[in-house]
């Protein structure tokens, strides 16, 4: 089952980060100003219901503004990926859209 799990304080963030490097999971950075991160979390609420097993974490900028330091996080919406240790970094639009895509089949 997949998860979007929005958190909206400096503890809920330290304690999802503190397993970092055993867990995999994503942190998506947002900010609610932004028509593209407004896109992208609109797909995130329709890939939720798709087939899978992954947890994404919503940051966004009003929130935790200081949260976009700890990975040099300079633009919304970036999507870090933390797998057992490992970190890489989406900043790149095309690439998040994608991450979230639902492809929907016309009924026939």
């Amino acid at each position: 089952m997949r998860h979007l799990i929005p958190l909206t304080t400096e503890e809920e963030l330290n304690y999802v980060l503190k397993d970092r490097k055993t867990e995999t999971f994503s942190v998506l950075y947002s900010s609610p100003w932004c028509k593209y991160c407004d896109r992208i979390l609109s797909l995130a609420e329709e890939w939720v219901n798709e087939e899978g097993d992954e947890i994404v974490y919503v940051v966004d900028s009003w929130n935790l503004p200081a949260a976009f330091a700890t990975f040099s996080i300079t633009s919304a919406p970036s999507l870090v990926h933390f797998s057992e240790g490992r970190i890489d970094v989406d900043v790149e639009y095309p690439k998040i859209y994608d991450h979230f895509k639902v492809l929907h089949q016309e009924n026939s």
